[in-house]
């Protein structure tokens, strides 16, 4: 049986989207950090935020280059611009 071989665009796009999920945790992260003392519930309500990114994150493979591109196409945008961030999140 001949294995598949995966293409070097394709392991990059995926390490990607990958570190475009990081950077959205980050984001997420920081504002539970400022939240925690003030607004606790709000921190709980970004920690489930955050988990769901984590979900969405360890669902992308190397193999699936339609997810692997929704996801570079939706979130990185999203974690330049710190304000479309937030109002889409």
């Amino acid at each position: 049986m001949a294995e598949q071989e995966t293409s070097t665009d394709a392991i990059v796009r995926a390490e990607i989207a990958i570190e475009v999920m990081n950077q959205a945790r980050a984001i997420v992260t920081a504002r539970i950090y400022a939240l925690e003392q003030s607004d606790p519930a709000a921190a709980e309500a970004l920690r489930q935020r955050r988990r769901e990114l984590i979900a969405l994150q360890q669902r992308i493979r190397v193999d699936d280059q339609d997810a692997v591109e929704t996801v570079i196409a939706v979130w990185g945008p999203r974690v330049k611009d710190d304000t479309r961030f937030w109002a889409e999140l």
